[in-house]
C-alpha cells in the first residue's frame, strides 16, 4: 500500500459513515415532523370544535333568542368575537404546524371564547376585554421599570467590593515606577 492510499481509507470511512448518519438523522427528523403535525392536526380540531361551540350558543341564544336586545353595538361586538375568533385560531394552527409558541394567540383565543360566551348572559361580560390591554400595559411597564432600575455596568462595579479592590491594585500599579533603575 502506498502512504497515500493509506491516508485515504479513513477519509473514505469518514465520508460514508457520515452520510449514513445525515441519512439516519433525516429518517428521524421526519418522524419527528410526523409526530408534529399529528399534534398540530388532533389540537386544531379541539379549538374548532371550541369556537363552534361558543359561536352556536352565542347566535342561538344572544342573537336569535334575544335580537330584541341586540344593539349596533352588540352588532359590531359579533363581528369583533367572529374577526378574533378567526384571527387567532389561523395563528394558533399555523404555529401547530411549524412548531412555533402559539401562547400568546391562545391566551387572545380564550379571553375571546370566554368573554363571548359571557356576553349571552350579560353585557357586563365585556369587561373581561379589558384584560387584553390591561396585559399590554403591564408587559410595557415592567419594560420601562426594568429599564429605568437596572443598573449599568458602572453602577455594579461601585457597589461592589471585589471590583473596587481591583480598581485600587490597579491604581497602586499604575503608581508604580514604570521604569527598572540598573546599577552600574
Amino acid at each position: 500500500p502506498t502512504p497515500n492510499s493509506r491516508a485515504a481509507a479513513p477519509g473514505i470511512a469518514h465520508a460514508v459513515f457520515t452520510r449514513l448518519r445525515s441519512r439516519n438523522a433525516l429518517a428521524m427528523a421526519g418522524q419527528a415532523e410526523k409526530k408534529q403535525a399529528k399534534k398540530a392536526e388532533s389540537f386544531s380540531q379541539y379549538y374548532l370544535y371550541a369556537v363552534i361551540a361558543v359561536n352556536v350558543f352565542y347566535f342561538v341564544f344572544r342573537v336569535v333568542m334575544y335580537w330584541s336586545s341586540m344593539g349596533k353595538w352588540n352588532l359590531c361586538g359579533a363581528v369583533l368575537f367572529s374577526f378574533v375568533s378567526h384571527f387567532t385560531y389561523n395563528a394558533i394552527q399555523n404555529s401547530l404546524e411549524v412548531g412555533c409558541d402559539y401562547e400568546f394567540y391562545l391566551d387572545l383565543y380564550l379571553v375571546n371564547l370566554v368573554t363571548q360566551f359571557l356576553v349571552v348572559f350579560s353585557d357586563w361580560g365585556w369587561l373581561l376585554y379589558l384584560t387584553v390591554p390591561g396585559y399590554g400595559f403591564f408587559k410595557i411597564g415592567k419594560m420601562v421599570v426594568d429599564y429605568v432600575f437596572t443598573p449599568t455596568a458602572d453602577e455594579l462595579a461601585e457597589n461592589d467590593p471585589e471590583a473596587k479592590k481591583r480598581m485600587e491594585k490597579k491604581q497602586q500599579k499604575a503608581e508604580r515606577q514604570k521604569f527598572k533603575v540598573m546599577k552600574h
